[in-house]
């Protein structure tokens, strides 16, 4: 089946579809969107984390033992 994407404008837009799609009963997934300032947070970790790393001052995982925790 296809995905459909609803981004309302209000909170009252936003009650009201999913208020809607659970008296259908039609699965939903609700993504928060990040604001920019989580956004540009989260940059500005990884550039400090990367910069501990060239510093040698921190290890990072690798990608296998990082997977495996999932």
């Amino acid at each position: 089946m296809d995905t459909i994407i609803v981004k309302p404008r209000s909170n009252n837009e936003y009650k009201e579809v999913v208020t809607f799609l659970r008296k259908m009963k039609i699965k939903t997934e609700i993504y928060k969107e990040r604001s920019k300032r989580e956004i540009l947070k989260s940059i500005e970790n990884g550039a400090k984390e990367a910069a501990l790393f060239v510093k040698g001052k921190i290890q990072l995982q690798n990608a296998k033992s990082l997977l495996s925790e999932l």
